[in-house]
């Protein structure tokens, strides 16, 4: 009972602290003039403050490092079983995120080229593959299982950077970046619960509740009251470096624990299907038609929801939906169903719905036919009083 009441109460204390940065936020971002700029890309309209994500960090480390220091002290369940590796994992892994907040934060206030984010990046993979955690085993994947460090640890790097990309990328409609970051964080603080890896799950829980009142103002607030507000880089970049985290934690195969998940492959990056699959096809797309994979366009899911006439809300709506179905659906699967197949099975799936969404968007854009206009013009009422039209 001890150890949920942890997981609640860091949920809560990191969203109250996130509900009282917020404001001060906006308030800052109101005086400072520092509002999301406005370019053909952009989907909003009207003045919105753009350092929402700013709040993400503080909140979180605040909120776990004093609920550990608690447990510590109290010498409960939670850290009973933790050694000096976990601390330097954890350690790390803070430090790297850190480091990926300041980025962030910076870019969000002047701009920073996408080469230097990149390389930042790879330094945060890196510096956090530097515990010893990285992806060494790919549980049938492709037929391969264990895997060598020459090759696991550069594979991890890039899985890192991919995935911090893939939810700044989808991060484009009211509530999506962080509705997804909800579900992913809630789903690997229990998963790490079943692994009996409290530290983390403490840090799952606690990044769940820091996204909570940002959703609120985010998804709820008025442009015109000055009570909506964005994310920025500082909040995408930040929850996209905890989830590569948490997902290269689960899938790090340890001989040692008895609680090691035989799926764990899937487990680790099933609720990340959507925006990892989203960003994969743009950025293939963008290779196909010449342009930087890092150059931003219009091509992403929630915009082509949009081409389709939906609202933000609605988009928003269906497509955690999506999120929740193939990950749930992939989780449920994956002790009776071989990964690769699976994986096929995913691919047929999002390939499916892309095809019907590009057929959609073009049926709704076709133009009339000049013969359809002809007839249209010719049955259009005179433009006369209606009284002489009778007559």
């Amino acid at each position: 009972m001890g150890l949920f009441v942890n997981f609640f109460s860091a949920s809560v204390v990191s969203a109250l602290f996130s509900w009282m940065l917020l404001p001060k936020i906006l308030q800052i971002c109101m005086i400072k003039g520092l509002f999301d700029s406005h370019d053909e890309r952009k989907i909003h309209s009207g003045v919105v403050p753009r350092l929402g994500g700013v709040a993400f960090f503080p909140a979180l480390l605040f909120t776990f490092l004093v609920i550990l220091s608690i447990n510590l002290l109290l010498k409960t369940s939670l850290v009973s079983s933790v050694n000096i590796s976990l601390y330097t994992e954890l350690m790390l892994a803070l430090s790297a995120i850190l480091l990926i907040y300041f980025t962030g934060v910076g870019d969000d206030l002047v701009n920073i080229r996408y080469r230097t984010k990149l390389m930042i990046q790879i330094v945060a993979g890196i510096l956090f593959t530097s515990s010893g955690i990285w992806i060494n085993n790919l549980y049938g994947l492709f037929g391969l299982n264990e895997i060598d460090a020459a090759i696991g640890i550069p594979l991890t790097v890039v899985v890192i950077v991919f995935i911090i990309n893939s939810i700044n990328f989808i991060d484009g409609v009211d509530g999506l970046a962080a509705g997804i970051g909800m579900f992913a964080f809630l789903c690997y603080g229990f998963i790490f619960l079943y692994m009996q890896l409290y530290v983390y799950s403490l840090l799952a829980f606690s990044s769940f509740g820091v996204l909570i009142p940002f959703f609120y103002y985010n998804v709820f607030g008025k442009e015109n009251k000055g009570t909506k507000i964005f994310m920025g880089d500082s909040g995408s970049l930040t929850i996209g470096m905890l989830l590569s985290v948490f997902a290269v934690k689960v899938c790090h195969y340890n001989p040692d624990s008895l609680y090691q998940l035989p799926q764990s492959m899937v487990f680790a990056f099933s609720v990340l299907l959507v925006p990892m699959f989203d960003a994969l096809r743009v950025a293939l797309f963008r290779v196909y038609t010449g342009k930087s994979p890092f150059k931003p366009d219009k091509n992403h899911i929630h915009h082509q929801f949009l081409q389709l006439g939906f609202s933000h809300k609605s988009i928003m709506l269906m497509i955690l939906t999506i999120v929740v179905f193939l990950g749930t659906g992939s989780i449920l699967l994956a002790p009776y169903v071989d990964i690769n197949l699976l994986l096929g099975l995913i691919i047929v799936l999002w390939a499916g719905m892309d095809i019907y969404l590009r057929m959609k968007i073009k049926h709704v854009a076709q133009p009339v036919p000049a013969k359809s206009r002809r007839i249209i013009k010719q049955v259009q009422l005179p433009n006369k009083p209606i009284n002489n039209f009778i007559k």
